[in-house]
Order: C-alpha cells, then structure tokens, then sequence
C-alpha cells in the first residue's frame, strides 16, 4: 500500500506589503490585486518625483515652477550659428526669486543639468544667458553678450552660489523638505498636481493623480509624498 504525503502549501512574502501568504500569487509576487495596485502606484509616483528632480524648472518640496527655459534661436544677431553647448535663457516665474542656493548638497547627479547662478544684468531687463565652455557652465550676460563672452563674475563652484529659489523656502530644487509641506498643505497638493500636468503634456510623466483623493489624504494627514502615491489614477 502505497502511502502519499502532501505537499504543504509554500508561502512567501509580499513584495508590497512584506506579510507572509500562500501562493498562488498575483502578478506574481503580491498577495493580492489591492497590493499589485498600490505597488504601482508607487512606482508610478517615485518616477514622477525622480522626474521633478531632475527639471530643474520646478521645486521638489512643493511642485512650483520657478523656472521657465527659452531655447534660442539657430542664428544670432550676426547670422552665425549657435552652438549646441547652448542651453537658452532662464526666465524666473512668479514663484521663483534670486538667492542663496545650498551648498551642502552631497549627492550631485551628474546628469543632472547644473544650478548656474542667474545674474541680474541691467536691472534684470533682460534674460541671461548661458553657456558650457571646456566642461564647466558659465554665465555671461545676455542675448546681446554672447558674442564677446565677458569673464565670469560668479561661478557654479563659488562657496556662495546665488540663484533662483522658491517662495515656499526651499533652496535646493532637487530636494523635498516634508517640514516645509506641512506650512502649506494643501497648496502644495495643488501645485504637485499641477505638475503632473504640465509633465505629462510635455510626455514627461504619465502619472494622473486624483485631486479629489490627494486632498482627502492630506486632510487626513498623511505625508505629501504618499497622500500623492495614494491619488495615483491606475488604469
């Protein structure tokens, strides 16, 4: 007489929630379909704050855009081409105001496009200018100086850099300062969200957040971070 033992069950961890289950898994290795969701709703929003990083338009705290970017033209004034090296003209928003950036920042991307210091030529009439030169990034002047580079006055690696910072206190674009949230909860949900939309029209993201659920989550107090994880729209 033949005599058969069973197999128990295996179980394994969740790769969202990290609670012991039984397989059969969903998706493979979540215990449910609600964790498979949540899963990708927070890689999702990690790509987005990965992508507000590193566009330097926009403050990472609380998702305004100090910074708008105006690509030049091919030619200059004098019919001469403009070099690659060129990045354009950086125009300060409403949210965005000249000042000290921080200079204890360790973990640089490199790349990263560089926080330049924007000069202030003529009372700020005019946009400056910007320029790459031998691998560093220089400052010059405007549209008009272009032509005869001037020696730059102040440069990215200076003990003091001065350049545009937000109106919410955040000196370091790249940074999130949850302490800085809390002042303002709820506008810094709205501009969050208002990112979104502008990166997705620019198919920089394909995050969709649901307002109505990120202010919600806030209002229950939950960090802004996963408040905005929580609204992430999955289709």
């Amino acid at each position: 007489m033949s005599v058969h033992t069973s197999t128990p069950p295996q179980s394994v961890e969740c790769g969202q929630c990290g609670d012991q289950f039984q397989l059969p898994a969903t998706s493979g290795s979540f215990c449910s379909p609600e964790c498979h969701n949540d899963h990708r709703r927070q890689k999702r929003a990690d790509d987005f704050f990965e992508t507000l990083e590193h566009d330097h338009r926009f403050c990472s705290t609380c998702g305004r855009q100090v910074k708008t970017i105006e690509k030049p033209p091919e030619l200059n004034s004098a019919g001469k081409s403009i070099t690659d090296a060129a990045i354009g003209w950086q125009h300060r928003t409403e949210h965005g105001s000249l000042g000290q950036l921080s200079t204890n920042v360790q973990d640089d991307d490199d790349d990263d496009e560089p926080d330049v210091p924007d000069l202030d030529f003529e009372g700020g009439h005019d946009p400056v200018y910007v320029f790459e030169h031998g691998g560093d990034t220089y400052n010059v002047g405007t549209y008009r100086d272009f032509r005869n580079p001037l020696e730059p006055s102040i440069r990215a690696d200076d003990p003091v850099k001065m350049g545009t910072v937000c109106c919410c206190g955040q000196t370091d674009h790249k940074h999130e300062n949850e302490t800085l949230r809390t002042r303002f909860p709820f506008t810094v949900a709205h501009y969050l969200a208002v990112a979104t939309v502008t990166l997705r029209a620019e198919d920089k993201t394909d995050v969709r957040v649901d307002r109505e659920q990120l202010f919600e989550a806030v209002l229950e107090g939950t960090a802004t971070r996963e408040a905005l994880t929580q609204a992430v729209v999955i289709s």
